[in-house]
């Protein structure tokens, strides 16, 4: 797989990402599931084909994912969804993007609509989980967790 990169954000914040550059081009923009890293086989299948249509690609880890910095139970979908946000406009700037979220990168692809809608071209959401958080997660949360 291609060299990975890091974007620094902040003096403390760095995102790990992979990304092959077309000027002017479509960028198809992978945003991985909840805590999975960018090193797994559906990054480099985009990559792939991304390459062989020379298309522009982003895959990104989020804040305490893989080899980004940060502490993974710090973040949060929001937190998440900003690391995308961010890492998109350095990176891709005003290309046009064609998101593919897996899992829980499909919500946040989903909340990037709000911030770069015009951007957006097309989205495909791979095994949204839409009630992951309420069956699986919030049942098992102590009330302070909750609140």
């Amino acid at each position: 797989m291609k060299k990975f990169k890091f974007l620094k954000i902040s003096k403390t914040k760095k995102l790990r990402y992979i990304s092959n550059y077309y000027k002017k081009n479509l960028y198809i923009i992978f945003l991985p599931g909840f805590a999975s890293d960018i090193e797994g086989d559906k990054p480099k299948r985009f990559l792939n084909y991304a390459k062989k249509n020379k298309l522009g690609f982003l895959a990104l880890e989020y804040s305490g994912y893989g080899k980004s910095s940060g502490e993974f139970t710090k973040g949060n979908i929001s937190t998440w969804a900003n690391d995308a946000k961010q890492t998109i406009k350095n990176i891709v700037k005003k290309n046009d993007i064609i998101l593919i979220g897996s899992s829980m990168g499909a919500w946040i692809s989903l909340l990037l609509f709000k911030s770069i809608k015009k951007q957006i071209k097309g989205f495909i959401g791979i095994g949204s989980a839409p009630e992951f958080l309420t069956r699986i997660m919030w049942k098992k949360f102590s009330k302070k967790d909750k609140e």
